[in-house]
């Protein structure tokens, strides 16, 4: 597989997205290669082959992490990017939901050091 030019790239992201991510964006500005990075990133775990994930899905789980990350461009790219894959506001509500539990519960484990420091 030959790599494909920053141009190249940015050509594709836009056509996919509509316009190249703001961080992107500033990221070509210091260095073209980080497109290409990132395109190559992407296809190595979400549109890779051996993905087992349907493509809804893996949006999904970067949805997630995103949520997770406080990403708020990445956040509002993938969810543009789901809603043209058919994500409904239940399927979103739930995504949420899912994450938040998840934070507080690993909030709760983050806590268990204080809560056992504290009984020493």
């Amino acid at each position: 597989m030959q790599k494909p030019t920053p141009q190249q790239v940015e050509a594709m992201m836009t056509e996919k997205m509509g316009a190249l991510p703001s961080s992107l964006n500033a990221a070509k500005a210091i260095d073209p290669e980080f497109l290409v990075d990132q395109a190559i990133s992407s296809k190595m775990s979400v549109q890779s082959e051996a993905n087992p994930f349907d493509p809804k899905t893996s949006m999904m789980i970067a949805l997630a992490t995103s949520i997770t990350l406080s990403s708020d461009e990445c956040v509002m790219e993938q969810t543009r990017m789901l809603k043209k894959m058919g994500i409904t506001k239940e399927e979103l509500a739930y995504l949420v939901r899912i994450v938040k539990h998840a934070h507080t519960s690993a909030v709760m484990g983050s806590a268990k050091a204080a809560f056992e420091t504290f009984e020493s």
